[in-house]
């Protein structure tokens, strides 16, 4: 999924791409969720529905804040946001955010 998003904004013209790279922000987010889940505490959810409440349940409220954040942004995308620069400068950063967690 990195690979994915490191294509779509490197392209000049990036935010043609804002509903792609939003969706794959996401995924990516949610992979990196579930993995950090499954190693610190044995289970995890399979799909999205759910996961900010299970975040805060284990006492990852920022994490929670961040994934739903996302979810807010992905539903945009979708549902008549425009799609620009910052959108995907602030997917971005989140995804950062959760990796580094995710990560540490």
């Amino acid at each position: 999924m990195q690979d994915t998003i490191q294509f779509l904004t490197s392209d000049p013209q990036k935010e043609r791409h804002v509903a792609a790279i939003v969706e794959t922000v996401y995924g990516a987010a949610q992979h990196l969720v579930a993995y950090a889940l499954q190693t610190r505490h044995g289970s995890h959810l399979d799909t999205h529905a759910g996961m900010i409440r299970l975040l805060r349940e284990q006492g990852y409220g920022e994490i929670a804040d961040l994934f739903g954040e996302l979810d807010t942004l992905r539903m945009g995308r979708w549902y008549g946001g425009k799609g620009n620069g910052q959108v995907i400068a602030r997917c971005q950063t989140i995804l950062a955010q959760i990796h580094e967690w995710a990560s540490g």
